[in-house]
């Protein structure tokens, strides 16, 4: 959509980080300490606009086409409070709060969810704003949500029921896309750290933007905490953090670290991808990366999951009543490990279920064959990225939990 070579007003006055210098970092995963040095540009408000070209969109300078805007009340904006059930079904609700006036921002880019019956989404709301809801609204705990309404492939222009034509339709969204980037960038980020957060769709159009839009700036990349792709194949140089999809932005490797991505598909270890998978597939010289997000820099880790409240969650009926939450969590129940089989990259989960104790053993959400369990890629792995998210928003500010 065209824009104006005129810089809108930022409609809202939050504070940009503060000065952000080069920085050292020295964290302790697990039991191995990792140094990592990031260096950032110095970004203050007085240099935001260098930062940000003039640039006005006439989609995205309407409210109304942002589902969730940092500045404004709105549906992330609610809490979600998560019930932890333990192995012996002891029942714990978690604090929740939502951060008043955040050092960093979320850009969240939803996957496939609308039913509209055209081969695009119009920019109307609809099942967009519950799959926002789930995926980006609990990260308001640790920044503010930024998710623009986007002209995605619907699920009937996706799985063939709409005739129309695939790479015009592909392209219209993630124009979108990058066209709410250039306008949040310009208009409302003031300098400040951001997190890109997407899944599916979403994701296939991120790795587009950090590839031609993002990547490529070094004014741009400044601004990044972190990007987190789930359900996608982000391809980096065989045996490398970098070479593929971007050759400045790294996989990232330990709590802390900055400027870097993170990517992963999940399937269930017992089910790999097999050839053919759309998530994780190599690409001719380049490989799909995969990182842990409770293991950054490899191997296993328990993940901490945030699933909708359902029954399935324990054997007595009754007490999964008693929940009230709108999510559960499972401590040590799942495990995660990138693997890669056959040249496809994922994160193998398991299920560590135990028939003795009052939790469910399993699991339910495996999707079609060969999509693994697509649609939890981000539900099991919430709460750790959040985490990780609010280790970042420290290190990038330098401010200390």
């Amino acid at each position: 959509m065209a824009c104006s070579s005129t810089a809108a007003p930022a409609s809202t006055s939050r504070a940009p980080a503060d000065s952000i210098v080069t920085t050292a970092i020295s964290v302790a995963p697990d039991t191995t300490s990792v140094a990592v040095s990031t260096t950032l540009a110095t970004i203050t408000a007085s240099t935001s606009t260098a930062i940000a070209p003039p640039y006005v969109s006439e989609i995205y300078s309407d409210a109304t086409n942002w589902i969730c805007r940092g500045d404004v009340a709105d549906t992330c904006d609610e809490t979600a409070p998560l019930t932890e059930v333990a192995a012996d079904g002891t029942l714990t609700v978690e604090p929740y709060e939502i951060a008043v006036d955040p050092p960093i921002d979320c850009f969240y880019v939803y996957p496939t969810v609308s039913d509209d019956t055209t081969y695009n989404s119009d920019l109307v709301p609809g099942s967009e704003t519950g799959v926002t809801k789930l995926q980006a609204g609990p990260f308001n705990q640790v920044c503010a949500v930024f998710a623009p309404v986007y002209r995605s492939v619907t699920t009937s222009g996706l799985f063939g029921s709409t005739p129309g034509n695939f790479a015009e339709g592909w392209d219209m969204a993630y124009r979108d896309v990058l066209d709410a980037w250039r306008h949040y960038i310009a208009n409302y980020n003031q300098g400040r750290p951001v997190v890109i957060l997407a899944h599916s769709q979403g994701s296939f159009h991120v790795v587009r933007l950090l590839r031609e839009e993002i990547d490529p700036k070094p004014e741009q990349r400044a601004l990044i905490a972190s990007a987190i792709i789930a359900g996608t194949s982000f391809q980096v140089a065989p045996g490398q953090d970098v070479g593929g999809d971007t050759q400045n932005m790294p996989l990232c490797r330990a709590v802390g670290q900055v400027g870097c991505v993170i990517t992963f598909q999940t399937y269930r270890d017992s089910v790999p991808p097999l050839p053919g998978a759309l998530f994780g597939a190599p690409q001719g010289a380049t490989a799909s990366a995969c990182v842990n997000p409770a293991a950054l820099a490899g191997g296993p880790g328990f993940l901490d999951a945030a699933a909708p409240t359902a029954p399935w969650a324990l054997t007595d009926p009754d007490a999964a009543a008693a929940i009230t939450t709108p999510f559960l969590g499972f401590p040590g129940l799942i495990t995660g490990e990138c693997k890669v089989k056959d040249g496809y990259s994922y994160l193998a989960i398991s299920v560590n279920g135990d028939p003795s104790d009052p939790r469910a053993d399993d699991i339910p959400g495996d999707g079609a064959p060969n999509w693994g369990l697509h649609s939890l890629d981000l539900s099991l792995t919430q709460e750790t990225l959040i985490d990780l998210v609010r280790d970042q928003a420290s290190a990038f500010v330098g401010l200390q939990d």
